[in-house]
């Protein structure tokens, strides 16, 4: 799973809202957004764009986390 997949499914589960509701509020087919997130099908940016929004996602969000040694 990507950082960015697994950024999206984990605030998905912190919200505590379903696969289905976000895929309609997102405008995404949820079986499409369901492969995107098990890695078996590639995010466009357009659906990229409307996670983000649905989910108050921002690009922040997204760097990885630094290590001790930075």
């Amino acid at each position: 799973m990507s950082r960015v997949t697994t950024v999206i499914s984990d605030r998905i589960k912190e919200r505590g809202v379903t696969l289905v509701f976000v895929s309609k509020q997102a405008k995404i087919k949820t079986d499409l957004l369901s492969k995107t997130l098990n890695g078996n099908r590639n995010m466009k940016a357009d659906e990229f764009v409307n996670l983000c929004q649905v989910l108050d996602l921002t690009l922040e969000d997204f760097k990885a986390p630094q290590s001790a040694a930075e």
